[in-house]
């Protein structure tokens, strides 16, 4: 089983995000979590990606954003993909704006496996053709189809 199969579930991906500022962003990707049991408390979850956003933005360059989250509240990691076809102002290091927004998140437990997903989520992320087809893409299930078939 590949490892995003693990945790990149259909109801996690919104194609076609509204929001155009991070904060905005976050809310609007987060609440793909309200109803999914990995998060204990959501509304804390999404407290600590904004705190975490306001000490340094983990908006990378290129056009993705990876905010993370490693915190009790979370039992399983957890992966929610946002695709911005207008942009989202998100203080990027390159001050470009934002296409791709990436929500990881894990127990406090999974250390290793929060830094090994992280590393191979920005690896996969830092793929131009990667990133033109996952802007490009229209459904959730061709977003997938990248995750899957793509290396990192």
């Amino acid at each position: 089983m590949d490892k995003w199969d693990r945790i990149l579930r259909p109801d996690n991906i919104v194609v076609g995000l509204r929001s155009q500022r991070k904060f905005d962003a976050l809310r609007e990707l987060t609440a793909v979590f309200d109803d999914d049991d990995a998060i204990t408390d959501p509304k804390a979850f999404l407290s600590n990606l904004i705190m975490r956003e306001k000490q340094s933005s983990t908006g990378i360059g290129k056009g993705v954003a990876v905010p993370h989250a490693h915190e009790d509240s979370i039992r399983r990691q957890i992966l929610a993909i946002g695709i911005s076809h207008h942009g989202i102002e998100f203080d990027s290091v390159d001050g470009e704006p934002v296409h791709i927004v990436a929500v990881l998140g894990t127990p406090i437990k999974h250390q290793k496996q929060h830094m090994e997903l992280l590393a191979a989520l920005s690896r996969l992320l830092q793929n131009e053709e990667v990133r033109h087809t996952l802007v490009a893409a229209g459904t959730i299930e061709e977003v997938i189809s990248i995750f899957k078939y793509s290396t990192s």
